[in-house]
């Protein structure tokens, strides 16, 4: 279990910093993404623009090197939230977007299949951040001792 956990986490972290960098790359192409979902406005798009990445290259690094993995995992968790949701109101808007997820180049969104892989990703997220949380078996052995 050990071993599908790490190969997971490493992959849900590389994931993240692909995705990162390629928005990095061209910040302004991200920003017509954003723009496009017709969520924001100006100045926070430029700003959406240029912190989610580095946020999210960060973020992916700390679940990598398993540094601060568990909240790392949590960050990354909840902003997928709102992205999901953000792909789930362009649908119901009947927008024809590019998710902007590995920045642009893409075809447009297909919302079925974006939202599934998504909610996949979701799962996997929620049962790292379990994983990551739970207390070592040291830990768990110092709190029954202590009790």
């Amino acid at each position: 279990m050990k071993l599908t956990a790490n190969t997971l986490r490493i992959l849900f972290g590389l994931l993240w910093l692909w995705a990162g960098v390629a928005k990095l790359k061209d910040p302004t192409a991200f920003s017509f993404a954003i723009r496009n979902y017709h969520l924001l406005s100006d100045p926070w798009i430029a700003a959406a623009a240029l912190f989610l990445p580095a946020l999210e290259c960060v973020a992916a690094m700390a679940v990598i090197f398993r540094k601060g993995s568990a909240g790392a995992i949590a960050l990354l968790w909840g902003s997928l939230l709102v992205f999901t949701v953000a792909i789930a109101i362009s649908w119901g808007r009947g927008l024809d977007i590019e998710c902007g997820c590995f920045g642009l180049g893409g075809s447009t969104v297909n919302y079925p299949v974006k939202i599934a892989q998504n909610v996949a990703m979701l799962a996997v997220g929620a049962w790292l951040w379990w994983w990551e949380s739970r207390p070592t078996r040291e830990v768990q052995e110092e709190l029954s001792e202590a009790i």
